[in-house]
């Protein structure tokens, strides 16, 4: 498959360059002036609208991608982390159970294909291997192919336990493939780079012209959607809350009384915040998500709105982060915020950059091999030009000689200070090379893990020994030949390049308009004249990846109803035990100071109580809890009955903070067929009539 670097559909010729806005209003025409056709005026307005919403510069795309990788493998991690009981067989919902009853009219994931543990386990790791690729920037288009299909996977294995946050990671999966997020901060830039560019001399490495791939601005509708989407989702989120309690400001009281979702530190917040403190932030959560709307689309000044709307982004998910166990959400609108940078940006910092940074001039073996294919990674990484490189063969032949001494080799490399030409060597030299790249000085502490800790006595080893490693890595072969100067695509690629470009925004322009469909008819502040049917085409296309429009966060109003899964299950040794803690069921939760569930248990105790999940409890949820003595490896712990309870109460009112009404609805009832008690032990209980907690 052709790696991102190589799309041809980068930008277009004569496309505008982000890192030159023109801000001021057009010049009027003169009066009595004929005014321009209406073609003309639909080209200016398509490249006012290609300007502002469809360029990218390639550099935010490679932040865009590390960000992204990174969440993806960390969320990776997290879902594994509970693999055995969720996504197993010896788990709450087997996959041949969910295949013959899936959770959706379409539903497909691969993760169907894993059926024991050990082989989730694979599964796993094998979608961490594809985030980590795409996170380092190897075969970029391929892995964020692949990690499109693998996290759409992982959500269609279990439909209950997702909420907006998996939403969420599916979009900005899914809009990332269409973006060349590897031209930049990637292997395969660095690939690339090194095949294009044979440097030979010290002079070859002065010269540090980029490629035009490397440097012009990426143009394409996805940029579009991808910023439209983003706005779309705090558009929703704020005009869906329209119920009393949002406007009575009463939110974040009740919120943070959800004992369920709620970390330890929303429990001490909500001890010592004062209550007309909860309802300035409540008010305050709809005017920064309002404003994000506009600082996310707005055409002009867009060196401050988007830092603006990248602030208030992080602070606002980072509070939900921290207060509230929602899973991915925060943490990958954070992530989405990372499109927002303009090249004025980058400018902006990499002039804050040099001016706390040095220029340093780089002296190496020019004899060596080695030394030299370190200069050539060196030179791929200061994207600054702070460094100037030197060959040492001359100064050191001249100091052999005038010492009467024999041959002597320069150091593997060392590094001077032009300003006063101080020399440093070892660790030092290396410390001085990464305080002139770019974020060096921010990426010393891996460097010096990765070097274990004595980076300046692997570099003297590397320096004794620089002509074995030379020769280990083929570094000793002569240099081929120059390659005569490519000639231009023939004809017939120009031709393959445009229908590729024209077949990718066409697809982005379906994807496109399905969002706004879905968009329109499962948000509830639409009006009703604008529903409709949607083809099968569209529900499929929305369905089976999950790519859903529905935005409002506790809209109309926040929950005010607190609850959680309690199972009350009766061991053959006459022990009453819950299966999920290990402990005594509690069936009283007014006296909960935070559960501390985990996003993926509380949302599936939250959505496996609801009657149109009732399939999914038998047998998944009961032959899950009736293999507990096989998890535990204990005899006496095989169940003989269990009764599951879903118990809730209401969350304290306005002003007070005891929560009060609690109830214990049974929704799952099971005895042992023909069990007989053990001499001495009570007689099972009858089994409960199972009632409805929801629909």
């Amino acid at each position: 498959m052709r790696g991102p670097d190589e799309d041809p559909s980068a930008a277009e010729p004569g496309a505008p360059v982000e890192s030159a806005p023109v801000e001021s209003a057009p010049a009027k025409p003169p009066a009595g002036a004929p005014r321009p056709p209406a073609e003309g005026r639909l080209r200016r307005a398509g490249r006012w609208i290609k300007e502002h919403y469809c360029t990218i510069d390639v550099r935010t795309l490679g932040l865009f991608r590390l960000v992204l990788g990174f969440l993806l493998a960390s969320d990776c991690v997290r879902h594994w982390a509970e693999a055995s009981w969720i996504y197993s067989n010896d788990g709450v919902l087997t996959n041949h159970y969910h295949l013959f009853h899936p959770s959706s009219g379409f539903n497909f994931s691969l993760y169907h294909a894993f059926s024991s543990i050990e082989e989730v386990h694979v599964a796993f790791a094998l979608s961490l291997f594809c985030y980590l690729c795409f996170f380092v920037g190897w075969h970029t288009r391929l892995f964020s192919i692949l990690s499109f299909l693998l996290v759409t996977s992982r959500d269609n294995r279990i439909v209950m336990i997702e909420n907006g946050g998996y939403v969420v990671v599916n979009l900005i999966t899914c809009w990332a493939m269409f973006m060349p997020t590897g031209r930049r901060f990637s292997v395969d830039a660095l690939i690339r780079s090194y095949r294009e560019r044979k440097e030979r001399t010290a002079a070859d490495l002065a010269d540090r012209s980029r490629p035009a791939w490397a440097e012009r601005p990426y143009v394409s509708g996805i940029v579009l959607l991808a910023i439209l989407n983003l706005a779309t989702i705090y558009y929703f989120n704020v005009v869906n809350k329209s119920g009393q309690i949002w406007r009575r400001g009463e939110t974040v009281h009740y919120v943070l009384h959800l004992d369920r979702m709620v970390t330890g530190l929303a429990v001490v917040a909500r001890e010592y915040i004062p209550f007309w403190a909860k309802r300035g932030l409540t008010w305050g959560v709809l005017v920064v998500e309002a404003l994000l709307v506009a600082w996310i689309l707005s055409p002009y000044g867009r060196r401050f709105t988007r830092a603006l709307a990248m602030l208030a982004m992080w602070g606002l998910h980072g509070s939900f982060g921290v207060m509230m166990r929602l899973g991915p959400f925060s943490w990958f609108m954070i992530g989405w915020s990372f499109l927002l940078p303009t090249s004025q940006h980058w400018d902006a910092l990499e002039r804050w950059y040099r001016r706390r940074a040095a220029p340093r001039v780089v002296v190496y073996d020019g004899s060596s091999p080695l030394a030299f294919a370190i200069m050539r990674f060196l030179v791929r990484l200061d994207g600054l030009e702070l460094l100037r490189f030197e060959e040492a063969r001359a100064e050191a032949a001249a100091e052999a000689e005038a010492a009467g001494g024999g041959e002597t080799r320069p150091e593997l490399l060392e590094v001077r200070d032009p300003s006063d030409g101080r020399v440093f060597r070892g660790a030092a030299a290396l410390r001085e090379i990464l305080q002139a790249l770019p974020g060096g000085r921010f990426a010393r502490p891996l460097v010096w893990a990765l070097g274990l800790g004595a980076p300046g006595a692997l570099l003297a080893v590397a320096s004794r020994r620089r002509d074995a490693i030379a020769a280990f890595f083929g570094l000793t072969r002569p240099p081929r030949a120059r390659a005569a100067a490519a000639e231009g695509p023939s004809p017939l690629a120009e031709k393959l390049a445009r229908g590729r470009v024209i077949a990718r925004e066409a697809l982005v322009a379906y994807l496109g308009l399905c969002a706004v469909s879905q968009a329109i008819n499962e948000n509830k502040s639409v009006p009703a004249l604008f529903k409709h049917p949607q083809p099968k085409i569209v529900q499929a296309t929305i369905v089976y990846p999950r790519l859903l429009q529905g935005w409002g966060m506790f809209a109309p109003n926040p929950i005010t109803e607190d609850g959680s899964i309690s199972v009350d299950a009766i061991t053959v040794d006459g022990r009453h035990v819950d299966p999920f803690t290990g402990l005594p069921p509690d069936l009283e939760l007014t006296d909960a100071r935070g559960l501390g569930l985990g996003q993926i248990q509380q949302d599936y105790f939250n959505r496996i109580r609801l009657d149109r999940n009732k399939a999914f409890r038998k047998p998944g949820l009961q032959d899950y809890l009736l293999r507990y003595h096989q998890r535990t490896g204990r005899p006496e712990d095989e169940i003989v009955a269990f009764d599951v309870y879903w118990v809730r109460d209401q969350c304290p009112k306005p002003g007070e903070s005891a929560a009060y009404k609690n109830e214990a609805i049974p929704i799952l009832s099971y005895r042992k067929p023909g069990y007989r008690p053990r001499p001495g032990l009570p007689p099972l209980p009858p089994a409960r009539k199972e009632e409805s907690a929801g629909n």
